[in-house]
């Protein structure tokens, strides 16, 4: 690895070009700690732009840390619809039950990674914006503006390499402003320091730069990448049953491997994906009970980080077991309901819920 000039010399034209270029994020504008943890939360794993416009609406609902503190997680989670992932909205939800028992909030990394759903990352973010604590962040954004500043051949997810990534970004650190130092890296990596489109004559940490500054060096070769995991294919069936307007959910359990927690058209996986709908039907009533008479269907393609979904979707009746009623649809997970369209908005869903009933005309059923 090179290093041309030292990290702590670049720490004022860093700060100087937040300053200037940083973008007018709503989180960007509160001190609040409660504020703070939920956009920290919300962008683990989603663009800023998609949290930037379900934020705000997500605060009116949830305004203040009792008021999360008060909802059930039922009503965390509908608000949380469409952000995907909502172990994040279970863990927020958990930890706001968790702060508000408390007398005083945290005031350091270490006492903030206490808490369900905060980690290394955010507990860095929230201690060094809140508390003033040089302590460095490591996302992916950071992580590839350090590989390339380092001109750095090696997988950043590699322990040996974290460790000098995090070393050179606390090198970077303003002892004065470290929470605006930790958000201009972050900022960098968004803006300039992209993937495949690095603008290297904006970046303000150009000057340093190994893979920039040195001859025969592309920026675009770093990081290193490791051995991704194999992608997984997985066949599912699944059924659209109406009645009286109403639609026939079924919310996975909690420990579900996808869309754990979420309410889903009830739904099985194949063995091969090519089963006939006769045999997609004797094991709905396996998994659900009831007799299942089911059409052929079209079928939905869907991608989850490394798995692969093709959801044949059909139109189904069910005939529930004798004395069988279906239970108040906010019960326990691993429940069914009828819902009406409207009440379905207000559900923890996921898109795939979207994509499937979007495959099927409004005005079919019994």
């Amino acid at each position: 690895m090179l290093q041309l000039v030292p990290p702590e010399r670049l720490r004022d034209g860093l700060l100087h070009w937040f300053d200037r270029w940083r973008r007018d994020l709503p989180w960007r504008r509160s001190e609040d700690p409660y504020e703070v943890l939920v956009a920290e939360v919300m962008l683990q794993q989603t663009r800023s732009e998609v949290v930037a416009s379900r934020y705000p609406g997500f605060l009116e609902g949830f305004p203040t840390l009792d008021a999360m503190a008060e909802a059930t997680v039922e009503e965390v989670e509908a608000a949380w619809s469409g952000l995907g992932y909502y172990r994040r909205a279970r863990n927020l939800h958990r930890a706001a039950r968790i702060l508000a028992r408390r007398a005083e909030l945290p005031g350091s990394a270490a006492e903030w990674s206490q808490l369900p759903g905060v980690g290394p990352y955010t507990s860095a973010l929230l201690a060094s914006r809140l508390h003033g604590e040089c302590v460095p962040v490591l996302d992916g954004n950071v992580e590839r503006v350090l590989s390339r500043f380092l001109a750095s051949p090696l997988p950043p997810r590699r322990a040996e390499t974290r460790r000098i990534l995090l070393a050179t970004a606390a090198r970077l650190l303003d002892p004065e402003r470290p929470g605006d130092s930790n958000q201009a890296l972050m900022e960098v990596g968004s803006l300039v320091c992209r993937h495949r489109r690095p603008d290297c004559g904006a970046c303000p940490l150009s000057p340093g730069c190994a893979a920039f500054s040195t001859a025969g060096l592309d920026p675009r070769d770093y990081p290193g990448r490791a051995r991704g995991r194999a992608r997984e294919t997985v066949h599912c069936f699944t059924a659209v049953v109406r009645r009286d307007g109403g639609l026939l959910l079924h919310r996975r359990p909690g420990d579900a491997e996808w869309l754990a927690g979420r309410w889903h058209l009830p739904t099985v996986e194949l063995e091969r994906g090519d089963e006939s709908a006769s045999e997609s039907a004797a094991l709905l009533g396996e998994a659900f009970g009831g007799d299942w008479e089911c059409e052929d269907g079209a079928v939905v393609r869907h991608a989850v980080t490394y798995r692969d979904f093709f959801v044949r979707v059909a139109v189904a009746r069910w005939r529930p077991d004798p004395g069988f009623e279906v239970p108040c649809p906010r019960s326990a997970a691993g429940e069914l309901g009828w819902f009406a369209p409207e009440e379905i908005d207000e559900l923890p869903t996921s898109s795939l819920l979207r994509k499937s009933l979007a495959s099927i005309p409004i005005h079919s059923g019994p």
